[in-house]
């Protein structure tokens, strides 16, 4: 299930969220590149035995964890700081719910466009955002639960500039609000670069939030 090259996020003991890329997979070990924190990208260390959490995502976007412990440190000339945690059997591996992702209220310009079953695009607004999936303020239901569509918007990297976001995603929930539906959707593809960005902009505008005094998951 785990592969070389994936990318991967760790949570240690003291809460400190990571991200970082798979080297080497073994029968036993799953070696891995020095994390690097989310809200600053500054890599930390990781201690002897220390206990870790590990998530990834697979199957359509869906979010899987465990726990572990680091067995061995190398520092390799070409490669840096790695890792190698304990392999879980593959049992142990569990589905995570979404909710345990941050999820931060956003208000964003959103495209929705259709994937298979046939809408006339139309644009919205999101009010909340997640790596693992986004909430979309709409005046129609384009599609049925369970049914995918596309999802384009611009994401604030913080230096002043935009990344667009392209995603898939399908459509989980769908709250009425007056009006209005509130529609729940997981990404079911998104690459690489756009998730790391949601990601770190997820934990930045929590750390901001914190210091508001604001409760980003209300």
């Amino acid at each position: 299930m785990i592969q070389t090259g994936d990318l991967v996020m760790l949570t240690n003991q003291e809460n400190r969220q990571g991200r970082t890329k798979v080297t080497a997979v073994t029968n036993r070990l799953i070696w891995i590149e020095a994390p690097s924190e989310v809200a600053t990208l500054k890599t930390f260390i990781l201690s002897d035995h220390e206990q870790v959490g590990f998530y990834f995502f697979k199957e359509k976007g869906k979010l899987y964890g465990f726990e572990t412990e680091v067995v061995e440190r190398q520092n390799d000339p070409l490669r840096g700081q790695r890792y190698a945690l304990r392999r879980p059997k593959e049992e142990l591996v569990q589905r995570v719910q979404r909710r345990q992702f941050v999820r931060v209220p956003q208000l964003l310009d959103v495209a929705v466009h259709p994937h298979k079953t046939g809408f006339e695009p139309f644009t919205s607004v999101t009010l909340d955002l997640s790596a693992g999936g986004i909430l979309v303020l709409a005046s129609q239901i384009p599609i049925q639960v369970k049914e995918e569509l596309e999802l384009t918007f611009l994401l604030p990297t913080g230096d002043g500039t935009t990344h667009t976001v392209d995603v898939l995603a399908e459509l989980v929930r769908v709250d009425p609000r007056e009006t209005r539906y509130e529609l729940a959707f997981q990404f079911t593809r998104i690459n690489d670069r756009s998730r790391e960005l949601v990601l770190r902009h997820c934990y930045q505008t929590q750390m901001k939030n914190s210091r508001r005094g604001t409760n980003p998951f209300t």
